[in-house]
């Protein structure tokens, strides 16, 4: 009797560490990946990279222009509906490969298998929409990609600096394309 009871409420215990393990990693706005899942994705990257299991992949960072002036303009519920909007195209572009929400409106896009071959046109698709999007009003978002190179990334990070430093190119890019930044 007393060994079942012990079990069960193991098994209780461990159901409920489940379910706190899930929403912490998902984004109560968007229901993305999380910030905190990002960065147990960096840890478990950072031990592939340094004992040499790391395959191919890739970093998107992509972040949404305009929100503090839909914000300042139309208030947070607007700019909350702007950010789900923003993650709605991400994840609909990149749907091989978890999105997250990194903060504020920052995304991460980890690429690898399909998406990562198709990198180049899923960059390219990200773009045009976002160029057409500035016309319509609609949802811009700026991103910038990365690939992992095993010669010379000995951490996750030096990938995602460089994600982050091409999709501030493209920021500028689409604001001279009349697209709003603040």
């Amino acid at each position: 009797g007393n060994f079942r009871l012990i079990n069960e409420r193991a098994t209780t215990s461990e159901l409920q560490l489940g379910v706190v393990r899930e929403i912490a990693s998902r984004d109560a706005l968007t229901g993305v990946k999380s910030r905190h899942a990002y960065q147990e994705k960096e840890r478990e990257l950072d031990e592939q990279i340094g004992n040499h299991t790391a395959g191919d992949f890739g970093i998107v960072v992509c972040d949404l222009n305009g929100l503090k002036l839909i914000n300042d303009e139309f208030g947070h519920k607007a700019g909350d509906e702007r950010i789900r909007q923003a993650s709605r195209v991400i994840c609909e572009l990149f749907s091989h490969s978890p999105v997250y929400r990194n903060g504020g409106d920052e995304f991460v896009v980890y690429l690898a298998g399909r998406d990562y071959e198709e990198r180049a046109q899923l960059m390219q698709a990200l773009h045009d929409r976002s160029v057409a999007n500035i016309e319509t009003g609609d949802v811009v978002v700026s991103g910038g990609l990365a690939v992992f190179d095993r010669n010379a990334d000995a951490r996750l990070r030096p990938v995602f600096d460089r994600a982050d430093a091409a999709m501030y190119k493209e920021k500028q890019l689409l604001k001279g394309m009349g697209a709003k930044t603040r």
